[in-house]
């Protein structure tokens, strides 16, 4: 299961586009699509996107881990040193799973089937993701973490994966949809290769911004709104924003999507691996801006968003600083006590501070107050509004 959609086009949502019908994954390929400066034909349009939607249903289909036959079930299902021949995406994913899954120090790992499995958020728990339950035993969760070894995951020639556990399953929604990105972008380069093309796409909570944005004969950068992760209580739907954004993957990972209350407590989707249990460390949403000149750039920016749930706040935020120098990241981290912080060069701005910018005569209030990096703690304390937020979606239920 992947999360849903936490990003959009601020003020420019896509007008005219692309979407599956039939597929779980939700993607959409804007016809504002230029080669050299012109607009492709609405007949040349109709064919790379069945294109883009035949890519997205073929890659699907290798990830799912529930269906039978799928890449992903087959290497669930494998036995302990049993080969397991997967087609070349699948390899080439698996392969940058384990580049990040040392980058990230183990924060990232797509060997946690088992974790959400126990915690009941795979796909056989859909429709129930949001019922209050009491955690797992302690001892359930310390068997199902000694499962979750991606170490022992050993990719070989031929594009081979072998397990040395075969209790071992991994999941790969953690960073899927950024790499779905990134063969949509390969397809459209192949395509248009040698000639300058913009567009944009999007997968799930992924995006992908190449180029600018055409607008009444110039061409300018994005401006991105990020959803609010608090929206049911705050009436916002966007509480912050990146602005002026090109050439770039973006990715939004939120505590907001596939979660539950209980006992005064949130317990979302996104497992910390060195615990065994959804993340606790005071974050409530992450969005994480990679440019295109990074391999992967989509894949990459899922997976890190994922990766700053799973580190201590402070950690997290030396991690995205050190992705400023290496890729020229841009980071965005909002805690429970209603704070962000931005790590890298690009600009983020606030609801008020983004309606002076776009010159807005609308009066907006601002949800979220910015902290300075050098006052994050690792101890994120809950304010009022949060405490509101986890009393309002506990009485849903």
């Amino acid at each position: 299961m992947l999360a849903a959609a936490a990003l959009a086009l601020a003020g420019a949502l896509f007008t005219g586009c692309a979407e599956n019908v039939d597929s779980f994954i939700e993607y959409s390929l804007s016809d504002e699509l230029y080669v050299d400066g012109q607009r492709i034909s609405s007949y040349e349009y109709a064919e790379l996107a069945a294109d883009v939607g035949d890519l997205i249903a073929e890659t699907e289909a290798l990830f799912d881990a529930e269906a039978e036959g799928s890449d992903v079930f087959r290497i669930n299902a494998a036995a302990a040193g049993e080969a397991v021949t997967v087609d070349a995406r699948t390899y080439a994913l698996l392969s940058l799973c384990k580049q990040l899954y040392a980058e990230t120090d183990g924060a990232f790992t797509p060997a946690l089937y088992d974790l959400s499995e126990l915690w009941g958020f795979t796909p056989a728990y859909e429709g129930r993701y949001s019922d209050p339950r009491p955690q797992p035993s302690a001892e359930a969760v310390a068997e199902a973490l000694t499962h979750s070894d991606f170490s022992g995951v050993t990719l070989g020639a031929g594009n081979t994966v072998t397990k040395a556990d075969g209790e071992t399953k991994i999941d790969l929604g953690g960073v899927a949809k950024g790499y779905m990105t990134d063969l949509v972008s390969a397809l459209i380069e192949e395509r248009y290769a040698g000639h300058t093309v913009e567009y944009s796409a999007e997968v799930m909570s992924n995006l992908i911004l190449a180029g600018g944005k055409h607008d009444s004969g110039s061409v300018r950068g994005y401006n991105i709104g990020i959803t609010d992760p608090r929206a049911a209580t705050t009436g916002t739907a966007q509480g912050l924003y990146l602005t002026s954004v090109r050439d770039a993957a973006i990715s939004t990972s939120s505590d907001a999507y596939r979660f539950y209350v209980y006992e005064g407590n949130i317990y979302s989707h996104i497992i910390d691996p060195h615990t065994g249990a959804p993340s606790q460390n005071g974050v409530i949403s992450v969005t994480v801006c990679v440019p295109l000149s990074a391999e992967y750039a989509g894949a990459r920016a899922d997976a890190y968003s994922t990766a700053g749930f799973c580190m201590p706040l402070t950690d997290a935020l030396a991690f995205y600083a050190r992705l400023a120098e290496e890729y020229g990241v841009t980071a965005v981290v909002i805690t429970q006590d209603f704070c962000y912080y931005t790590v890298g060069s690009g600009t983020v701005l606030n609801r008020k501070e983004y309606a002076d910018y776009i010159g807005s005569p609308l009066t907006v209030e601002n949800v979220y107050t910015f902290a300075e990096i050098s006052s994050a703690s690792d101890t994120v304390a809950r304010c009022e509004q949060e405490e509101a937020y986890i009393a309002y979606i506990a009485g849903l239920h």
